[in-house]
């Protein structure tokens, strides 16, 4: 038998002096105590009242790590709680995969942007439809779109900035269909970004950041209380950043500005607003390097920018919160909120060159260049939410509820312009320079091309309930439903509207908690995505439908210190538009020139993933994944995507690692970290051309000191043995993207 005291229960895991086996016997002791001492308070709290539910996982371990709404106070990476999924915050408690990327891995990773991010999630593929406009992929299928502090958002083509990680508190990640949370879209993964709060008490930090091409990048952050009492709370970030790029002539300015304030009208009740600009000034890229003409990539030198030092493509993005919580003393939460976000290109803020190459082209260094410009490009979108969650008691247990209604709108004005600005023929891309060999035309209507997009909305309305049910004290099952109303319409061509009614969104999974460490889980899911193509009765196919079926296993150790993951996984998307190649064509009066539709159409997303999180070893930290995908078209009307995968440049092997190792004695004080991004070989095809490229590894490095609690300095080494990989490739567009060469950031960090 072990005798505990109550101080014993609360010993944090670092505070153990020795190591080895003694300090791991210790540290199960203090696990083991902390765990009695919440089932004896538990069941202490069940004696007071007669009618009080079981204790419900009182064989969990009590964690000394854990997210209620911040990470930066913690100095790991493990995360037991996110709020990604509604009305459930135990990461053990979903079942799906969830991670969680906390302050202090962004902080060590040094990640400045989205971008830098989410090259850093397990699982996830960055694409590039050019240099600004960059999107990411999860299980062969597109992330359409992000959360902002559990709001949806779009990425807005080309007006969307990628947002500042300074403003972030953590990044959470929901990996497979997630209808239930957000309506339509694919079933590809949920990112919540959590942006940071006001504190209870002041704190400050400002950075200093340089780095390789010229990075100059400065950060304040200051949080206090406003009012004597503490019950008004604010804080400000700002963020200047400049920096050129390894290509030639390439360059950003970044401006960020965020506040917010909480205010506690009530013991239970806080109503929190916020305001955020982000302003952005770059050369940009439409379009990169071209391929040869037998597909394969050319081979130019990385520093090489096909365009000019006068390109720009200049936006800003604004971003407005109102929210309001209130505690209800039976355990009950209700929050309502209402966000604004708008997107838009600054006046004739994109001015791009562009190469094409002449229609059958021998030379294949030789081009026609020409520039656009345009102006107007707005998006406007508008999220509203209520949702309540609280326990509920039946038949003798507790279970939990939540339920909810959201509206999102969106809307856009369409851009206008200019194309074949001063068109230039057979230039040889071997001898171009960015600074003097391309005038800035004038912004001109004469010989040239105009042209102009009409703007469009898209409303979507849903309603959701789900309720997570306590079968037994390990198991437990999760039922749901999701009722949508969808409508896209274009003012200028009503032609082009169309809308869903009443699609139903259902949701059931359960946990089991195999002991007080381990739990399995199994999860059904489903997501839709409107698609507008009419059948032989001129009839709107019903949406895209995502199946997802999940299983898997979710483990935390030394008290939440370390958690890990094995997921499997199964999307079937059903229902995808093919012709009707039955039905004849025409297809009169709405394909004059075509087939009708039927929604035939079916892919297959399976494969599985392994993550770990937080400390594997005393002042060791990790934060990695592997995962093993592979897709294919199982029917589609085009007969050759049969058996293909849905995007081969996608590798069926991925693995991301970082570790950090805080050692103590004489070196104490020091950080150390490294780690790897690494996946296997992938090909592109288009018509009889394929590109291809083989396996690679990047490595990355990092080291810190930390003069006092005040004072740090840090740098990251990023490509540290300078690997040459393309990030894009493709072998008949001009969209070959060099992978960052080798590259170093130095920050001075002081905290206050």
């Amino acid at each position: 038998m072990t005798f505990c005291t109550r101080a014993d229960a609360a010993v944090p895991f670092h505070s153990f002096p020795l190591r080895g086996t003694a300090r791991a016997a210790m540290l199960r002791a203090a696990v083991g105590c902390a765990t009695a001492f919440a089932v004896h308070a538990a069941h202490a709290g069940d004696a007071a009242s007669a009618t009080a539910p079981a204790v419900e996982e009182t064989d969990r371990p009590v964690s000394t790590v854990t997210i209620t709404g911040s990470t930066e106070k913690e100095d790991g990476f493990a995360a037991r709680k996110a709020s990604v999924f509604k009305g459930i915050d135990d990461i053990r408690d979903v079942p799906q995969p969830v991670t969680v990327l906390t302050r202090q891995f962004l902080d060590d990773r040094l990640l400045p942007d989205l971008h830098d991010v989410m090259r850093n999630i397990p699982g996830v593929t960055v694409d590039y439809t050019d240099s600004e406009r960059v999107n990411y992929y999860s299980r062969g299928y597109q992330i359409d779109a992000l959360q902002i502090d559990g709001m949806t958002m779009t990425q807005g083509g080309t007006m969307f900035i990628q947002p500042d990680t300074a403003v972030l508190d953590h990044i959470e990640v929901l990996r497979g269909a997630s209808g239930m949370l957000r309506g339509s879209g694919n079933p590809s993964a949920a990112v919540n970004l959590v942006r940071k709060r006001p504190t209870k008490g002041f704190q400050a930090s400002a950075s200093a950041i340089v780095g390789s091409w010229d990075r100059r990048r400065l950060e304040a952050d200051v949080s206090s209380p406003l009012n004597a009492a503490g019950t008004i709370r604010g804080r400000v970030v700002a963020v200047k950043d400049k920096k050129d790029f390894f290509q030639d002539a390439r360059k950003e300015d970044r401006e960020v500005l965020y506040a917010v304030v909480d205010a506690d009208l009530t013991p239970d009740t806080t109503l929190t607003a916020s305001l955020q600009h982000t302003d952005l000034d770059a050369t940009g890229a439409w379009g990169n390097l071209p391929a040869n003409l037998d597909g394969n990539p050319l081979n130019l030198p990385r520093s090489t920018y096909l365009g000019t030092d006068w390109n720009r493509w200049n936006r800003y993005n604004d971003q407005a919160m109102l929210e309001l919580n209130h505690r209800f003393a039976s355990g009950w939460n209700l929050r309502a909120g209402a966000q604004y976000t708008g997107l838009k290109i600054k006046p004739w803020g994109f001015l791009q060159s562009y190469f094409t190459r002449p229609a059958g082209a021998t030379n294949p260094y030789l081009f026609n260049v020409s520039t656009s410009a345009y102006t107007g490009d707005t998006s406007n979108q508008r999220v509203y939410l209520l949702t309540a969650d609280g326990p509920f008691e039946a038949f003798g247990r507790k279970h939990t509820l939540v339920v909810g209604a959201e509206k999102v709108d969106y809307d856009t004005i369409g851009t206008s312009g200019v194309f074949n600005l001063g068109p230039m023929t057979n230039v040889d891309i071997r001898t171009w320079n960015p600074y003097t060999s391309y005038l800035q035309p004038a912004i001109t209507t004469v010989g040239t091309t105009p042209y102009s997009a009409p703007g469009n909305k898209t409303s979507q309305k849903g309603v959701y309930a789900t309720t997570r049910l306590s079968i037994t004290d390990p198991l437990a099952v999760l039922v749901g439903a999701r009722l949508s109303w969808w409508e896209y319409t274009v003012p200028a061509a009503p032609s082009g509207n169309y809308k869903i009614d009443r699609q139903t969104t259902p949701y059931a999974g359960l946990t089991y908690d195999i002991n007080r460490n381990v739990s399995a889980y199994a999860s059904y899911t489903e997501i839709f995505t409107p698609q507008n193509y009419k059948d032989a009765g001129g009839g709107i196919l019903k949406p895209v439908t995502g199946k997802d079926y999940e299983a898997g296993l979710k483990g935390e150790f030394f008290g939440g210190r370390l958690t890990g993951s094995l997921s499997l996984f199964r999307i079937d998307n059903e229902g995808k538009a093919t012709q009707d190649l039955s039905g004849g064509m025409p297809c009169l009066p709405w394909y004059p020139t075509g087939y009708c539709y039927v929604d035939g159409g079916k892919q297959r997303s399976q494969g599985w993933e392994l993550e770990v999180s937080g400390e594997v070893w005393p002042g060791v930290e990790l934060q990695g994944g592997y995962t093993n995908t592979r897709t294919k078209y199982l029917s589609d009307s085009t007969s050759s995507n049969v058996g293909q995968p849905l995007r081969s440049i996608d590798p069926k092997h991925q693995l991301r690692v970082f570790a950090t190792w805080r050692p103590d004695g004489r070196l104490s004080g020091w950080t150390f970290g490294g780690g790897v991004q690494a996946q296997g070989d992938s090909y592109v095809r288009a018509g009889a051309l394929t590109a291809s490229q083989g396996g690679y590894a990047v490595y990355n490095a990092m080291a810190a000191y930390r003069f006092n609690p005040t004072w740090s300095l840090q740098a990251n080494v990023n490509n540290v043995f300078d690997k040459v990989y393309y990030a894009k490739y493709s072998p008949n567009t001009i969209g070959n993207y060099y992978g960052d060469p080798r590259n170093v950031l130095v920050s001075l960090r002081a905290k206050f």
